[in-house]
């Protein structure tokens, strides 16, 4: 896999297609392997790239720079290093902050932006709270215990104990369980927590910008999004919730979420 270094960190990405630029953000503890059935969508005709973010599995580990401030930063120098050209952002969960902080610093360097399972965008507090013991168990199992028995502890209390966004009852909860698993230790003693804890209400200057963006989120999402709060934004608009998805709506339903894109897309100028 490839390294680029920026803003003191090697990050791990991949590059693949042709075309207009996408950018792929994924979310806190998430990993860029899940935007596995995009990549192979949308590089048929389009150049997407994907990144594993600052604190992540592939990505050099930095004792520092977990912020959104600096994770912001990390993507406008990654942007500015690869040459890419007014992307259209397609972010999940905590990356949809990353996005919109982005957008709301540079909006004409923006075409567009799809925000899947948002909530972390208007509520970003709650994550932190039920972070700060989801993280302290699972930082102390992981330092003593190993990464095996984390993924054990995953398997067992998974989306019902510990990380309630990972399923339940779904074919991609194992994959969920170990992306879920695979960072640093150092991740989850602070990284994530620094990062959650740094994310200010982003909504009201995201609102006015004037910028394509699409919600879309799975039905059975348990943080679901809520686009009353983006209503005033002029370019905005959420999708029908998708059936039989939840928190990883596009692994849970790739060809569904994909049209959803792919609408978006045909529709941008």
């Amino acid at each position: 896999m490839p390294m680029i270094s920026v803003n003191g960190c090697d990050f791990a990405y991949e590059q693949q297609g042709r075309g207009r630029d996408l950018v792929f953000i994924h979310g806190e503890i998430h990993g860029m392997e899940y935007w596995d059935q995009q990549l192979a969508e949308f590089s048929r005709d389009h150049r997407c790239f994907v990144y594993n973010r600052r604190g992540h599995a592939g990505t050099t580990w930095t004792d520092y720079g977990f912020s959104l401030t600096n994770q912001t930063r990390d993507l406008e120098q990654l942007v500015d290093r690869l040459g890419i050209e007014r992307p259209v952002f397609i972010a999940l969960a905590f990356g949809t902050t990353i996005a919109a902080n982005y957008a709301i610093h540079h909006p004409d360097k923006v075409r567009g932006i799809v925000l899947g399972a948002w909530s972390e965008l208007h509520d970003a507090f709650q994550y932190f709270e039920r972070w700060q013991q989801y993280s302290l168990r699972a930082a102390h199992v992981l330092e003593r215990d190993g990464r095996d028995a984390f993924i054990d502890l995953l398997r067992k209390e998974g989306g019902r104990t510990i990380y309630k966004v990972i399923p339940v009852d779904s074919p991609v909860r194992e994959k969920v369980i170990r992306m879920f698993a695979s960072h640093p230790l150092g991740e989850y003693q602070r990284g994530m927590l620094e990062f959650g804890l740094s994310v200010p209400n982003l909504v009201p200057r995201f609102r006015q910008l004037d910028v394509p963006v699409l919600g879309v989120c799975g039905a059975d999402d348990p943080y679901p999004d809520q686009p009353d709060v983006l209503s005033e934004m002029k370019n905005f608009r959420e999708a029908s919730p998708i059936p039989g998805a939840a928190r990883f709506v596009n692994w849970e339903k790739p060809a569904e979420f994909n049209a959803a894109i792919r609408a978006f897309l045909q529709s941008l100028p």
